[in-house]
């Protein structure tokens, strides 16, 4: 047989996440053995994982919905066509809402992973990374004064569990941080217009 694919569509908290599960868990054989099943749930356990990551990055609070997507993805999954076993998987994502890390409107927030970081990263990695002064500090989010928030502090948690899920060593995790915390950081900087003694401007 073909390719075939299956699309899931709505809006925030419409179960595009639980149906892509269930998919994955229907996707295995009823006569499949237990290497086969063994191998599916760890393929399925690492794709699964990168659902909280993607939404991490890619999802933001707005004025309708706390966890709104801002983003398109697509998940394909291959397998070996004689033993119907999985083999491998990828995730593309697309049109994500790069407008968002600059600007939010009131009443919505940046990313999620920005405040996650604030709320659940302990004082040393905070100062590791200038971000001593808190979310007030970063004009990239509003600088708004926010208190740190329990579920975000747990959202990070599961952010650091999926990336280890995946295969992300400690150095890499790091790396991710730092890119966070510069996005931040650049948002900082201030440009000034210098005009020079033949009248260009600089």
């Amino acid at each position: 047989a073909g390719g075939q694919s299956n699309v899931r569509g709505g809006g925030g908290g419409g179960g595009r996440r639980a149906s892509a599960k269930e998919k994955a868990e229907a996707s295995s054989p009823d006569d499949a053995d237990d290497a086969f099943r063994a191998n599916a749930t760890s393929l399925e356990d690492r794709v699964l994982s990168s659902n909280p990551l993607l939404e991490s990055f890619g999802n933001a609070r707005t004025l309708k919905n706390d966890n709104s997507s801002r983003f398109g993805k697509f998940i394909k999954i291959s397998f070996n066509t004689d033993t119907g076993t999985i083999v491998g998987a990828s995730i593309s994502n697309y049109l994500l809402e790069k407008t968002r890390i600059t600007t939010q409107i009131e009443g919505e927030r940046n990313y999620h992973i920005f405040y996650q970081l604030f709320s659940g990263a302990d004082e040393q990695v905070l100062a590791k990374f200038g971000l001593e002064g808190g979310i007030a500090s970063f004009r990239y989010l509003g600088n708004r004064a926010t208190l740190k928030s329990r579920r975000d502090a747990s959202a990070f948690v599961e952010t650091m569990a999926c990336l280890d899920q995946i295969g992300v060593s400690e150095e890499g995790k790091n790396e991710v941080l730092g890119i966070i915390a510069a996005v931040l950081h650049l948002g900082n900087i201030d440009f000034e217009l210098v005009k020079t003694e033949g009248g260009n401007s600089n």
